[in-house]
């Protein structure tokens, strides 16, 4: 019985094998991958107690377990072993995202995994595989765009490390990241990745300025920098949001048609445009510009991945829940099951 029972697992495990080859492949190559950042990361007390080790960057690392301390006392975010070790990047990019979507409407392209189910994007530890990726996808028509990622969650499938290029943020931008990392630990719901990002930028702006805030005067250094930096990218956020609607209705109008050289001049204006916003700093902004040759429509998808339900999630956190976190945890709990 045993025997039998062992050669049907087999023949079943032959099969999705044969059926999901690319799947599991590609699970084998971000699992090991994945690992080897976890097992060269070290304890952050080995840096702490390096004496070679900056003292700048000791002062980031402590501000690291301040964080994570205070989006598990004061925000609702669950406890874990995350950011307890560091992972030396060597200047290098931690991994590559593949995005792609329709070339004449804002649809994103679809990844469909086991047991996590659907993605919009795609992420790659080796950039010649990205690179592959992305250019299978043009050749079937889609746009695509390969970027650098040095902040990511497993979901609780690793302990994840803090990446060292994180260091080089500003104390608000540190908190940013870190928190909403920690909420897709706390809170990920299958199949929505809109949803699930959106709600991570949500609480990351939100925490990190109540840290501040906890940590430091109203009228710090640290407060009026990162409060410049939210004021920013929310204009940026509604720049954006209304040239994705215009860039739809644009193609919506064009019933089918392919108007490749009038969709490069509007993106490229939608880039010029964000020279009349009031901004405190431009270096996004400038950074953006300087691609506007090669961007094509998932420079919106990628926005509206993150930043498009922003204004929903606010009305029903400050109306619903009175502003407080850990109200909204406990309904985003009980409300949704988690990876």
């Amino acid at each position: 019985m045993i025997k039998r029972v062992l050669k049907i697992l087999l023949g079943l495990f032959i099969v999705l094998c044969l059926f999901n080859c690319k799947s599991i492949c590609y699970g084998i190559e971000q699992g090991v991958g994945q690992l080897n950042i976890v097992w060269k990361a070290k304890p952050l007390e080995e840096y702490l107690n390096d004496a070679n080790y900056p003292d700048s960057l000791k002062s980031k690392i402590k501000l690291v377990e301040e964080i994570k301390q205070f989006a598990i006392d004061s925000l609702g975010i669950y406890p874990s072993k995350n950011y307890t070790k560091m992972y030396d990047q060597k200047g290098k990019p931690g991994m590559y995202v593949v995005t792609a979507c329709e070339p004449y409407d804002l649809i994103s392209y679809q990844w469909s995994f086991p047991i996590v189910g659907e993605f919009s994007y795609k992420g790659f530890f080796k950039e010649k595989k990205a690179l592959k990726e992305a250019k299978s996808l043009q050749q079937e028509g889609y746009d695509t765009d390969v970027g650098e990622v040095n902040a990511w969650s497993t979901l609780g499938w690793f302990k994840d490390p803090v990446m060292s290029s994180m260091l080089d943020k500003t104390e608000g931008q540190l908190a940013r990241v870190l928190i909403h990392e920690l909420t897709h630990g706390t809170i990920f719901v299958k199949n929505d990745v809109q949803f699930n990002e959106n709600l991570a930028s949500f609480i990351g702006d939100k925490g990190a300025l109540l840290f501040l805030k906890h940590k430091h005067s109203e009228d710090s250094e640290a407060i009026k920098t990162y409060l410049d930096e939210l004021s920013d990218l929310q204009k940026i956020r509604a720049h954006m949001h209304k040239a994705a609607g215009e860039l739809k209705k644009f193609y919506k109008e064009k019933g089918g048609l392919k108007p490749e050289k009038e969709k490069k001049e509007r993106i490229q204006k939608i880039l010029s445009d964000m020279d009349t916003l009031s901004l405190n700093s431009f270096d996004k902004v400038r950074k953006m510009q300087v691609l506007k040759d090669t961007l094509n429509n998932t420079f919106f998808t990628d926005f509206l991945m993150y930043r498009e339900d922003q204004k929903i999630l606010e009305k029903t956190f400050n109306e619903d829940f009175g502003g407080d976190f850990n109200l909204y945890f406990n309904y985003l709990k009980e409300k949704y099951t988690t990876l």
